[in-house]
């Protein structure tokens, strides 16, 4: 296979005292501002290489619509396969060396695939290792990024936290396509995936940088590891917002997943343009999210919690509607690819700061890495079953049909969010008890 105060209510149940002066801003955080540093830079690696591998696929190795879907379905296979495993790993150290060994892997996998490419030494089946290596490295640095947060920061400054995260993410999705679809243009494929792999090494120096050293967890016996993963999808299941949460994500992924898959070919062949044109409606996607980002806790803090995310996600279904929608000449392809990008970055931002804030303020520190990886499991799972599911309507009835029923996929899940107690929220609850 996501996520994600002063600026939204605090937990229900905190005593009022003195006015007191507020913080200071996070970019005054010198350990902070590192980490987003490190975290931005990464997610501009990340970036390219969804926009690069996919190309390198389709342009290079002559992928069809089935095998592409196949490409991104061993990207997320390890979220099935590892996740709930990793999350324990991740409970039991510290999750900062994560975070520097898994951008040192990407970088060192990144740059070789061009050189096996040059080497004609490339093959479909060598791809899919690649996006399967990708995808177990993915699942251990988005577990130890959201585990290590919290603790840097601190819970009550998480909706703060969340926003500039996914704010610079946002940015490295404008940056990440763009980039990677202008280096593609200049230079080649290949070339672009070995500029992703120095952007990976940046981002690893950056991360090592960082000065705080979360707290050991506890010492102790440790339980059985299929037993804490039971705990932790008990918790889920046990939790009304996150059970809802998860659901209704594994859904919208299914069928994100399903969209992404079939968005390179639509854009490509269905409409007939080109590698650059798709860099800039998935950048124009990222500022939208940018925009989101900045717009989220002040919707949160006007609208409520639930209903900030039932707005966000709402945007974000209503603008998948317009993809299958496009055609025509350029200008008319961009206009409606362009809209619908931005608002689907707009929505689905504020919807996912505000879950992913939800998420963190519920779950007890000790158990964040197991339910984090619970969540991703349900819900970033579904996502090989989406690439599969995309590449298999794209050859069955059309790539312009297929995002017709991937649109339909998406307002489904705003029900599933609408009209439950996630909905319903005015403010953030309180720490769920859980005994282990």
């Amino acid at each position: 296979m996501s996520r994600p105060e002063p600026a939204a209510p605090g937990p229900a149940g905190a005593t009022a005292g003195p006015a007191a002066a507020p913080p200071p801003s996070l970019w005054r955080d010198r350990d902070f501002t590192t980490y987003w540093l490190g975290e931005s830079t990464a997610r501009v690696g990340i970036q390219v290489t969804a926009l690069v591998l996919p190309l390198l696929a389709v342009v290079e190795l002559d992928a069809t619509s089935s095998q592409a879907g196949l490409l991104g379905g061993f990207q997320f296979v390890p979220y099935l396969l590892l996740t709930l495993f990793a999350g324990v790993w991740v409970d039991r150290v510290r999750p900062r060396p994560f975070l520097v060994l898994t951008n040192l892997a990407r970088a060192v996998l990144l740059a070789l695939v061009p050189v096996l490419f040059w080497l004609d030494a490339l093959t479909l089946p060598v791809l899919y290792a690649t996006g399967f290596v990708i995808g177990a490295l993915a699942v251990l640095y988005d577990l130890s990024s959201s585990t290590f947060l919290p603790s840097l920061i601190g819970k009550d400054r998480l909706a703060e936290g969340n926003s500039r995260i996914q704010g610079s993410g946002s940015v490295a999705r404008i940056a990440g396509p763009g980039l990677g679809g202008l280096l593609v243009q200049v230079m080649s494929v290949p070339a672009t995936m070995a500029a992703g792999a120095a952007v990976h090494l940046f981002s690893a120096v950056a991360l090592f940088a960082v000065r705080t050293r979360e707290e050991r967890p506890p010492a102790g016996a440790a339980k059985p590891v299929l037993r804490e993963i039971a705990g932790s999808l008990r918790f889920v299941a046990g939790n009304p917002y996150l059970r809802v949460s998860a659901f209704r994500a594994g859904f919208n992924n299914l069928f994100f997943m399903a969209m992404q898959t079939l968005l390179p070919l639509f854009v490509i062949r269905g409409l007939g343009e080109t590698s650059g044109t798709l860099g800039l409606v998935l950048a124009t996607g990222a500022a939208g999210s940018l925009i989101g980002a900045f717009l989220a806790v002040g919707v949160a803090r006007r609208q409520g919690t639930g209903r900030a995310i039932v707005i966000g996600f709402g945007l974000g279904s209503f603008s998948q509607a317009l993809i299958p929608l496009a055609g025509g000449p350029t200008p008319l392809v961009l206009t409606v690819l362009l809209g619908s990008f931005l608002l689907g970055g707009i929505g689905t931002t504020i919807g996912n700061i505000h879950l992913a804030t939800l998420t963190q303020t519920v779950t007890p520190a000790r158990m964040l890495g197991r339910t984090n990886a619970a969540l991703r499991f349900l819900t970033w799972g579904t996502m090989p079953v989406g690439a599969l599911l995309g590449g298999w309507l794209g050859d069955a009835i059309g790539l312009r049909a297929a995002l017709v029923v991937t649109a339909a996929g998406f307002t489904v899940s705003l029900l599933l969010v609408a009209f439950s107690p996630v909905g319903r929220l005015t403010d953030l609850p309180e720490e769920a008890h859980w005994e282990d």
